[in-house]
């Protein structure tokens, strides 16, 4: 009986060890996972792509530069607070053994420039790095018509012309006050939901592929976009810090390129610094 006791001690102690060395593993694994701050976005139905002729900071009118007008019914989901940063992304490279990429050198407006990696800012990452990322921190990119409708505020919306503001300036860094760059997340005002950066400061991928000629096929709820694209170009929105919100006359636009309606299309292999991400994830 001694035996069986002394046994049945050594045997839990051990069992006890193996399960505290799991928690500390598991705990050092998803240790991004647990930093991303969430928001909750209740569905609903809304009219996506409302405006649809936008006028250019040069006053030419530009079509075609918005996703698909449509009502769209959305079920709820998540959206990360914030756009992904530099720190965020480390931990994902440092937990799957993954090479840190390399920072850009040339800024979205063509000049040169040797970035270093500032944990603090927005990971200016390729299309399939901003997957890969949200897939290990259990979510996925945020459709297109998730991401418009979270910026608009979803059921919290104003109806603002931008995210939280009707004023850009006051929610994103655009090229009237950005000193012609990114900055770190989270500085400025949030939209109804108390989301970041969804004006400005840098675009962010979202799933769907871009192939305008098809959008029409797409299901109006829950839409994920084309099933393939025109070549291999992705959508990205918000735009970024490099465009202006006034026209030359310092007068704001009546349809500024950074409202939540609009998309930019880009090879999902681009990196430099107008493009960035955040995640989302199903409720």
């Amino acid at each position: 009986m001694l035996v069986s006791s002394n046994f049945n001690r050594v045997f839990v102690v051990k069992l006890t060890f193996i399960i505290l060395i799991g928690l500390i593993v598991f705990t050092s694994c998803t240790k991004s996972q647990e930093e991303t701050e969430w928001i909750f976005v209740e569905g609903g139905t809304f009219e996506q792509g409302k405006n649809q002729i936008l006028i250019s900071p040069k006053g030419d009118t530009i079509k075609g530069f918005t996703s698909p007008h449509r009502m769209v019914e959305l079920d709820d989901f998540y959206i990360s607070k914030y756009e992904i940063t530099v720190k965020q992304f480390k931990e994902f490279c440092k937990n799957t053994a993954r090479k840190m990429p390399n920072a850009p050198i040339e800024s979205a407006n063509g000049i040169k420039v040797n970035y270093k990696w500032i944990d603090e800012n927005p990971m200016l990452a390729t299309w399939d790095e901003a997957n890969d990322f949200a897939k290990w921190a259990g979510g996925r990119l945020p459709t297109e018509a998730e991401w418009e409708y979270a910026a608009k505020g979803g059921k919290q919306t104003k109806g603002f012309k931008y995210s939280g503001s009707n004023n850009p300036i006051e929610v994103g860094w655009v090229k009237e006050n950005s000193n012609s760059t990114f900055h770190k997340v989270g500085l400025l005002k949030p939209n109804e939901l108390g989301i970041y950066d969804m004006t400005g400061n840098v675009g962010e991928w979202v799933f769907d592929w871009y192939n305008p000629e098809k959008d029409s096929l797409v299901n109006n709820k829950n839409p994920q976009g084309p099933a393939e694209g025109e070549g291999n170009y992705k959508i990205s929105k918000g735009v970024s810090w490099f465009y202006e919100t006034q026209n030359t006359n310092g007068e704001p636009l009546e349809y500024g390129i950074h409202m939540p309606e609009v998309r930019y299309q880009s090879p999902k292999n681009t990196r430099n610094d107008g493009f960035g991400f955040r995640i989302a994830k199903s409720n």
